[in-house]
């Protein structure tokens, strides 16, 4: 197998060795913890501490899709998070369905490690609103990717922590250890976004040297597997599996799904 990281130099996925952000703490893997709407917190500084994020060498993912104009609702979030938006500037934007009728939108002003912003949306019940989004000079910047719920046109409420505190991220001592192995810091894998509600966050080992087997290697050990983060209808929800649905494989996908236990059954 390809390093992630020779081929997101190619064709700029968001995926490579380049520090993200790990957990200050580690719990046991768990099937699944949620994070309610109403645990959110108040929209946070950008120099807080973020989830795995799109990564320094490769940036923002090619965005499938089309050139077109900010669509609203990412430029009001993007506007109430301190961007500086450029109202001429054609961006690239793909659009998901979402739940009710509602259409999901994932958005980049440009591909590569120059963009400065790229955000994916999540339609909820009624009028709520999931937010993934990564600022990278807008004049704004994060500290790798944050989450956000927002309902009507309330401002956004940050639930990055909440995230954080209900995932099963490997704690520092863990990364220190795999960092001595050669393995890269945790970041977000985001081929599937234009499809499914889910983000993997994982990380990948030196391709010259080989790390042993563990709870967390997967794809013959060429990567370590963090969790999903996925958006289910009013909450974003951490899981350490996912149902083969939720992660479909047609064969194209650059993680091989021929060694891949995280994902289960149809």
């Amino acid at each position: 197998m390809r390093s992630l990281c020779w081929i997101s130099s190619v064709v700029l996925l968001s995926f490579g060795i380049c520090s993200a952000s790990s957990s200050a703490s580690e719990r046991s893997p768990v099937s699944a913890s949620t994070l309610l709407a109403g645990d959110a917190s108040s929209v946070a500084a950008a120099s807080e501490e973020g989830l795995p994020g799109l990564t320094r060498v490769s940036g923002s993912p090619h965005v499938p899709g089309r050139a077109g104009p900010l669509p609203p609702d990412a430029k009001r979030i993007l506007s109430v998070l301190g961007c500086i938006l450029d109202e001429a500037a054609r961006v690239r934007v793909t659009y998901v369905p979402g739940i009710d009728g509602r259409r999901d939108l994932m958005v980049t002003d440009e591909s590569g490690p120059h963009y400065r912003y790229w955000l994916r949306s999540f339609s909820g019940s009624g009028d709520t609103t999931g937010y993934l989004l990564q600022l990278n000079g807008c004049p704004v910047s994060t500290v790798g990717m944050r989450a956000y719920i927002a309902h009507g046109n309330a401002a956004p409420q940050d639930v990055t922590a909440s995230v954080l505190a209900n995932s099963a991220l490997p704690d520092a001592a863990r990364m220190a250890a795999y960092a001595e192995a050669g393995v890269s810091d945790l970041f977000a894998f985001t081929e599937q976004l234009d499809t499914v509600p889910v983000v993997r966050w994982v990380a990948e080992p030196d391709v010259d040297r080989p790390i042993a087997k563990d709870a967390r290697t997967f794809d013959h050990t060429s990567l370590v597997h963090a969790g999903f983060l996925v958006w289910e209808k009013d909450r974003f929800t951490f899981h350490w599996t996912i149902p083969a649905s939720l992660w479909p494989c047609s064969g194209s996908q650059t993680i091989s799904c021929s060694d891949d236990p995280f994902v289960k059954g149809p």
